[in-house]
């Protein structure tokens, strides 16, 4: 029994030795791809360009590929590197540049057209994003603006460059009377308020009323300063049409487009007296003289101001 136990020892060992061996030709290889990263197991002896072929990555002659695709891959875990090359464009507002890099970021081609990213600014690719053949690199510089609008308070950051333009690009439709400061045409300024305010013509009837007028005639047989109503007046109404203008709701202004008289107004009739008074005295004032002698004088004012002196 024990040499049965000898070959079983025996065999494993081997196969043990013999699967060790095999595993011995493998070798991890870790390929990096711009943002991709693969993981694969190769053998020893194999080129690095038969590796990406097998994998199914393919390159271009412009590409750096490290080590070399003719590099043979020895024992060990191994790292691949490729490096793309990439012809991009770059537009902002002002201008268009060409940018030609190989393994280079989005930062990385900004940076060599001498393009700064400022605060609010839009990129269509993250700074961080490998750059890859054609690509295209959108700089929108955006405003911090504020927008009123309808009873609503919006801060937006903006593409637009003219007040019109922020309108169109927030969808805010505009009526034929409605109101918007700065104008439609001004140019954006950053923190910039733009507020829209809604304006509305309609017309409200009102029925108001006419004060009567008063005729006066004078009486030579009446006392001056004294009057007498003959009839009496009575006011009139009127239905009177305003075009009024409301900004935003509130009324600000109107103005009487029609008028239609409804009931007239009664004048009223008055006699006042003309007949003049007759002279009186309103005060007497008693002025003594210095000397002590008892005389001196009065100072009479009468109704119609007339003043006179009189001595005692």
């Amino acid at each position: 029994m024990r040499w049965k136990a000898g070959i079983w020892i025996i065999t494993f060992i081997f196969c043990s030795i013999l699967l060790n061996g095999c595993d011995s030709d493998t070798i991890r290889i870790n390929i990096y791809d711009g943002n991709t990263q693969t993981v694969l197991e190769a053998r020893q002896g194999q080129t690095v360009r038969k590796l990406l072929a097998d994998a199914g990555i393919s390159t271009e002659d412009r590409d750096q590929i490290s080590p070399s695709l003719d590099t043979s891959i020895t024992a060990g875990e191994m790292g691949i590197w490729i490096k793309r090359y990439a012809d991009v464009r770059i537009e902002t507002d002002e201008r268009t540049w060409a940018v030609r890099m190989t393994g280079g970021t989005v930062q990385d081609a900004l940076d060599e057209a001498g393009v700064q990213l400022v605060e609010n600014d839009y990129i269509n690719h993250s700074p961080q994003a490998y750059l890859t053949d054609g690509m295209k690199i959108s700089v929108a510089h955006r405003m911090a603006v504020t927008l009123v609008a309808d009873g609503k308070r919006k801060d937006c950051l903006t593409q637009a460059h003219t007040v019109q333009e922020l309108l169109e690009e927030q969808r805010i439709i505009m009526g034929e009377l409605d109101r918007v400061t700065p104008k439609k045409s001004a140019d954006l300024q950053d923190g910039a308020k733009i507020v829209v305010k809604r304006v509305e013509i309609r017309e409200i009837v009102e029925t108001e009323p006419i004060a009567f007028e008063t005729n006066i005639t004078y009486s030579a047989s009446m006392l001056a300063g004294t009057s007498q109503i003959i009839r009496e007046g009575a006011d009139g109404e009127k239905r009177v049409t305003y075009q009024v203008t409301y900004v935003d709701g509130k009324e600000e202004s109107r103005k009487a487009v029609k008028e239609e008289i409804i009931k007239e107004a009664v004048a009223q009739e008055m006699v006042q007296g003309s007949k003049p008074r007759g002279k009186t005295v309103v005060s007497r004032q008693k002025v003594d003289d210095c000397d002590g002698s008892g005389h001196g004088f009065y100072i009479i004012t009468y109704s119609d101001g007339s003043v006179e002196y009189q001595d005692y």
